[in-house]
């Protein structure tokens, strides 16, 4: 949408501490996407906003401050969404196909995500680890753990343990995209596709049902 551009939220927003920070964010995440890559600097970032490169100091500390603050940017509302999930009126398998669905939807969209909490990680895995942790993993986890006790009390799903459905799903998901090396020099596959992703959120929730679903004798 025209209203969500970076221009025109740099028109919209001129003079707001609140705008100013946003579109420090939108030309951060504007230019990995662009670039394919995490590789950018405090001054492409002031660069692509137009902005003074000493406000990223300003509002963020340093570059992994602002990394934090653009993976709760990109990530919140999909958080906030799974955590309703487990209350939506629909059955436990649809419920996980949303999950999955959600989850791939989001590492396609913001291709930089998976790149970022590596790099946090590296930088300070204590400090880090736990904020990822607390902030994206544990909603996640609590979700899917909500989700499987609803399909064993419905009837449908085998009890599975949450430890291990955690790392199938989330593993899946980080390693196709933040393994598109591997995509490229063993398979030949240059990118991922919309197709591709599709296709690989019919396969996971598949594979998983296949294992978790309750059979008739």
């Amino acid at each position: 949408m025209r209203g969500t551009s970076l221009k025109g939220r740099r028109r919209q927003s001129a003079g707001s501490d609140i705008g100013t920070r946003d579109q420090l964010l939108i030309a951060a995440g504007e230019l990995m996407t662009e670039r394919r890559s995490t590789d950018v600097s405090l001054s492409d970032i002031a660069a692509k906003s137009g902005l003074n490169s000493a406000l990223v100091k300003y509002y963020f500390g340093n570059k992994a401050g602002l990394i934090v603050a653009l993976l709760r940017k990109v990530m919140g509302t999909g958080i906030a969404e799974l955590k309703l999930l487990p209350e939506m009126d629909i059955p436990p398998e649809q419920k996980l196909r949303i999950h999955i669905s959600g989850m791939v939807n989001s590492y396609y969209q913001y291709p930089y995500i998976n790149p970022l909490m590596h790099q946090l990680l590296a930088e300070d895995s204590e400090t880090y680890g736990q904020l990822i942790a607390e902030e994206f993993g544990k909603p996640i986890a609590e979700a899917q753990r909500r989700i499987m006790e609803q399909g064993v009390e419905a009837g449908v799903f085998r009890p599975v343990d949450p430890v291990l459905f955690y790392f199938h799903v989330v593993g899946s998901c980080d390693h196709l995209f933040y393994g598109k090396y591997q995509l490229e020099h063993v398979f030949d596959v240059h990118d991922i596709t919309a197709e591709l992703k599709r296709e690989f959120v019919d396969h996971l929730y598949s594979i998983i049902t296949e294992g978790l679903l309750v059979r008739s004798n």
